[in-house]
Formats: C-alpha cells, sequence, structure tokens
C-alpha cells in the first residue's frame, strides 16, 4: 500500500505534466486563434470605416438601417 507521501509525489508530478501540457500545447494554440480572430476584426473595422469615408450607409447602432 502507498503512503500518503508516495500519493502526494505521484500527485505533484501529474500537476507538473498537466503544467507542462498547458504551457506548451494549450496557450499556444489559444493564441493562435486569439491573433486571428483579433485580425479577422482588424480587418472587419477596416472595411467598415471605408465604407463610413465613403459616405456609405451601415447599420446604425439600435441595429436597424439609416
Amino acid at each position: 500500500m502507498a503512503t500518503f507521501e508516495e500519493v502526494g509525489r505521484a500527485v505533484d508530478r501529474e500537476v507538473e505534466k498537466l503544467r507542462h501540457f498547458f504551457e506548451t500545447e494549450v496557450r499556444p494554440s489559444t493564441q493562435r486563434q486569439l491573433v486571428a480572430a483579433l485580425r479577422a476584426a482588424s480587418k472587419r473595422l477596416g472595411e467598415l470605416a471605408e465604407k463610413l469615408d465613403a459616405g456609405g450607409t451601415g447599420p446604425t447602432p439600435g441595429g436597424g438601417t439609416r
């Protein structure tokens, strides 16, 4: 039967594996997704700004159209 100390060490090793996985797999993937979303939003905002500069109509803040 494992002692309390052995169980604690095993838990520590598993937590370390989980931390390593998070830092090497999850965080970079999430960051890549965030960067892609920000770029898409930036592109869309640029398109909307061009429409406004050209005098085009767009949605009003209330959700309707002008």
